[in-house]
C-alpha cells in the first residue's frame, strides 16, 4: 500500500469533522464531504473554532492552526472528495443500508489502492462491505468521541480484509497519535461497544431487580470504582436512543439477551433521550445534570455486581478469540475510561468473588448474561483465582518477576537507554490524564529507587504519555469517598514520593509535555530540572476547590520562584503558560512542541554526560542549603570537595580538559 497523504472523511457531523481536524493537524491533506452545503459549512466553522481555541490555549501555534485549516477542503461532491484519497473514512449515521450505499458509491470513484475505513461503533465489517466488489480494502476504524481528546482507535478487520489494509489503518492511527487495538475477529459491538452496553445494561438490571436506586449505583461507580460517570449518567449523556439502537443491533445477531431493556425501550418511546432532550434517567439543565451525586449515596452498593457482568462478557470475548486479555483491558481503559480493564479488575478482586456476584444476580434476575461463562467457572474450579493465587486471566507470577527487573508496572512505563545512560519514567494513565493515585505513588517510588541503583543510568526523565498531559493532579475519583484520615494518608504517600525524588543520587528531569495541575505541578518541584513544551500549562487550583497544595507545594514553591510568585500561583489557582513558568524561574528550558522529545533527550544526554559522583554530592549540598546555616554548609562543602578530589573522575576530567577530549566518567 502507498503512503497515506490524503484522507477523505465522508460525513461532516461531530465525529467526521473531529477526524478531519485531527488528521489536518497531523499533516494530512483532508477532504471533508457531506450531502448538504449547510452541513459542510457548519462543520468547517466548528473546525476553525476548535483550532482557534487550541491556539489560544497554546496547545498549537497560530501558524500550525492556520496551516491545518488550510489542509481541509469541504465539499458536497463525492468524486471530488475521494478521487485523490489514499484513505477514505466513513463517518455517517449508524444505519446499515446507508453505510452500504456510501461504500458502494465510494468504491465506484476511489482509486483502486485506496483503503476504505468505517467509523462504525458496533456494526460488523462483513455486513457493511457486503456490496463491495473488493471487500479486502475495507476495515473498521472506530474513533471515540470527542476525537481530539479520546486516545483509542479500535481496528476491526472483516473476514476478507487484507493485512495491508489493517497495517495502513494502524500506521495512520499511530500518526494521529492514537493508541490502537486490533481485534482478531469481526463481532457485533466489537470489544468496547459490547462491554459498555453490558455495563449500562447491568446497572439497569440491578436497578430493576431493586438492588439499588440509580443514584446509588452511579455514585458507587464514581466514588468507589473510580469511573468518571456512572452508567445511568453516561446513558443520558450519549443518548438513550443511541444506546438502544446499538444494543438492538447486537441483540439481533447474538440473541435477545443483548437487546435493550424494556426500560430503555419505554424511554425512547416517550422521547426521554437524556441530555439532548433535557430528561432521561435524570433531569438536565443544558450540559449539567440536575442531580448532584455524592459519595454518601453510593456507600451501600457494591460496584462489583455490575462489573462482574462486564468481566463475564469479557471472558467470553477472550475465549472466542476476539482479542487478548491485554487488548480487551486496554480498549476499555483507553476507549471507555474504565479505571481498570474488566479482566484486570476480576483478577484483582478474585474470580471466586466475581462468580459469587454472578450467581447472586442470576438467582435474583434470571437474566442469561448473569449465567457464569464456562471459562470463568473453569478457572475458579482450577484455583486460578487471579492475583491472590498467582494466576487468573493473567499470569501474575510472570508479572512479579518482570517487576523485580524494573518492568511490569501498571500505572507507569519505564525505559532505559543504556547507550545514552538515560532512564525515562512515563506516567501512563491516559484515561485520567495521568492523575496520581496510590498505585502510581508506590510504583513511582519503586521505579525511582530501582533506577537509582542501576549502574547503566546517569539521569532520569519523568514525563507523561502522549502530548496532552504531564499529570492532572490527584485522582479525585480515587479519593472521593475517603475520610479525612485516609486523604491525609494519601497526601503522605505523595510527601514520601517527593522526598524520595529529592534524595535520589541521580539528577531527575521533569519533562512537562502538557498540563501539570495541582499534584502534577507539585510532582515537578522536587525534580532537579523542569523543562516544558510550549503547549504546557501549569496551575495549583486547589484553592478554587477549597483545598490547599498537599504534596509539599507550599514549602518548595517559594524557594523556587520567590514568595510573591508563589502566592500568585497558589492563592489565585489560575493557569499559566510555559513562557510564564520560565519567567518565574519554575522551568529552566522551554522547547518547541514539534521537537520536544528530541530536545528533552538532548538535554538529558547533556546532564548524563557529567561526573555522576560530583553531581550526587552537589545535589545534596544544594538541597541542604536552605535548611543549613552558612558555616555548617561550607564545612560540608569542604568535606565533599576533599572526597571528590581523590576520585578517578577528577583525574579523568582534568586529563580531558588539558587533552581537549570528551571525558568518560566512570562514577569512581
Amino acid at each position: 500500500m502507498p503512503e497515506v497523504k490524503v484522507i477523505a472523511v465522508i460525513g461532516a457531523g461531530d465525529m467526521g469533522h473531529g477526524v478531519a481536524e485531527l488528521a489536518a493537524l497531523k499533516g494530512f491533506d483532508v477532504r471533508l464531504r457531506d450531502i448538504s452545503p449547510e452541513v459542510v459549512e457548519k462543520a468547517m466553522g466548528k473546525v476553525r473554532a476548535s483550532l482557534d481555541k487550541l491556539a489560544a490555549k497554546g496547545q498549537v501555534s497560530k501558524d500550525a492552526a492556520d496551516a491545518a485549516f488550510a489542509r481541509i477542503r469541504g465539499t458536497t461532491d463525492l468524486a471530488e472528495a475521494v478521487r485523490e484519497a489514499d484513505l477514505v473514512v466513513e463517518a455517517v449515521p449508524e444505519k446499515l443500508d446507508l453505510k452500504q450505499r456510501v461504500f458502494a458509491d465510494v468504491e465506484a470513484v476511489a482509486k483502486p489502492s485506496a483503503v476504505l475505513a468505517s467509523n462504525t461503533s458496533a456494526m460488523r465489517i462483513r455486513e457493511i462491505g457486503a456490496q463491495l466488489k473488493d471487500p479486502a480494502r475495507l476495515v473498521g476504524m472506530h474513533f471515540f468521541n470527542p476525537v481530539m481528546l479520546m486516545d483509542l482507535i479500535e481496528i476491526i478487520p472483516g473476514p476478507d480484509t487484507s493485512a495491508d489494509a489493517v497495517k495502513t489503518v494502524r500506521d495512520v492511527s499511530k500518526r494521529l497519535g492514537k493508541t490502537t487495538v486490533v481485534l482478531a475477529k469481526d463481532t457485533p459491538g466489537f470489544v468496547t461497544s459490547r462491554l459498555i452496553g453490558i455495563w449500562v445494561g447491568g446497572a439497569i438490571l440491578a436497578h430493576e431487580a431493586k438492588l439499588a436506586e440509580k443514584e446509588a449505583i452511579d455514585a458507587a461507580m464514581k466514588y468507589k470504582a473510580g469511573f468518571p460517570m456512572g452508567p445511568f449518567e453516561l446513558a443520558d449523556y450519549t443518548g438513550i436512543d443511541v444506546g438502544t439502537h446499538a444494543s438492538d443491533y447486537i441483540g439481533e445477531r447474538l440473541g435477545d439477551a443483548y437487546r435493550a431493556s424494556a426500560t430503555l425501550r419505554s424511554m425512547v418511546e416517550k422521547g426521554l433521550l437524556g441530555k439532548k432532550t433535557g430528561r432521561g434517567f435524570y433531569e438536565w439543565q443544558g450540559h449539567k445534570m440536575a442531580t448532584h451525586l455524592t459519595p454518601e449515596m453510593g456507600k451501600d452498593f457494591d460496584p462489583g455486581l455490575v462489573m462482574s457482568l462486564v468481566a463475564n462478557e469479557a471472558a467470553k470475548l477472550l475465549d472466542q478469540g476476539v482479542a487478548s486479555a491485554a487488548d480487551i483491558d486496554l480498549a476499555m481503559r483507553h476507549g471507555c475510561a474504565f479505571p481498570k480493564g474488566p479482566l484486570e479488575w476480576a483478577d484483582e478482586v478474585g474470580l471466586d468473588a466475581v462468580l459469587k456476584h454472578l450467581l447472586r444476580l442470576e438467582e435474583r434476575t434470571g437474566h442469561p448474561l448473569a449465567t457464569p461463562y464456562e471459562l470463568l467457572t473453569e478457572k475458579v474450579e482450577k484455583g486460578e483465582l487471579g492475583r491472590q493465587s498467582g494466576k487468573g486471566f493473567y499470569d501474575h507470577t510472570a508479572k512479579a518477576s518482570a517487576a523485580s527487573q524494573g518492568a511490569g508496572y501498571e500505572t507507569i512505563l519505564v525505559d532505559v537507554d543504556a547507550d545514552a545512560r538515560i532512564a525515562t519514567i512515563t506516567l501512563n494513565r491516559p484515561h485520567r490524564l495521568h492523575a496520581l493515585n496510590a498505585d502510581m505513588f508506590r510504583e513511582l517510588r519503586a521505579a525511582m529507587h530501582a533506577l537509582d541503583e542501576d549502574e547503566r543510568v546517569r539521569a532520569i526523565v519523568l514525563t507523561g504519555a502522549g502530548d496532552k498531559a504531564f499529570c492532572a493532579g490527584a485522582d479525585l475519583n480515587d479519593v472521593g469517598e475517603m475520610t479525612p484520615v485516609k486523604v491525609a494518608e494519601v497526601a503522605r504517600l505523595g510527601h514520601r514520593m517527593c522526598l524520595d525524588i529529592e534524595k535520589l543520587g541521580k539528577p531527575v528531569i521533569a519533562a512537562v509535555n502538557g498540563v501539570a495541575l495541582g499534584g502534577g505541578l507539585e510532582l515537578t518541584l522536587p525534580c532537579d530540572f523542569r523543562v516544558a513544551a510550549k503547549r504546557a500549562k501549569f496551575a495549583l487550583p486547589e484553592v478554587t476547590l477549597g483545598l490547599l497544595p498537599a504534596m509539599g507545594g507550599t514549602q518548595r514553591l517559594p524557594k523556587l520562584v520567590g514568595l510573591a510568585h508563589a502566592k500568585e500561583i497558589a492563592l489565585l489557582g489560575s493557569r499559566f503558560d510555559a513562557d510564564t513558568a520560565f519567567r518565574y524561574g519554575l522551568v529552566c528550558r522551554v522547547f518547541e512542541n514539534e521537537t520536544f522529545e528530541k530536545d528533552v533527550k538532548a538535554f538529558a544526554a547533556e546532564v548524563a554526560s557529567r561526573a555522576p559522583l560530583a553531581q550526587r554530592f552537589t545535589k545534596q549540598l544544594l538541597n541542604a542549603a536552605s535548611t543549613t546555616d552558612l558555616q555548617h554548609g561550607m564545612e560540608m562543602e569542604a568535606s565533599a570537595f576533599g572526597v571528590l578530589a581523590s576520585t578517578e573522575d577528577v583525574l579523568e576530567g582534568i586529563s580531558a580538559m588539558f587533552g581537549k577530549t570528551k571525558p568518560d566518567f566512570k562514577g569512581k
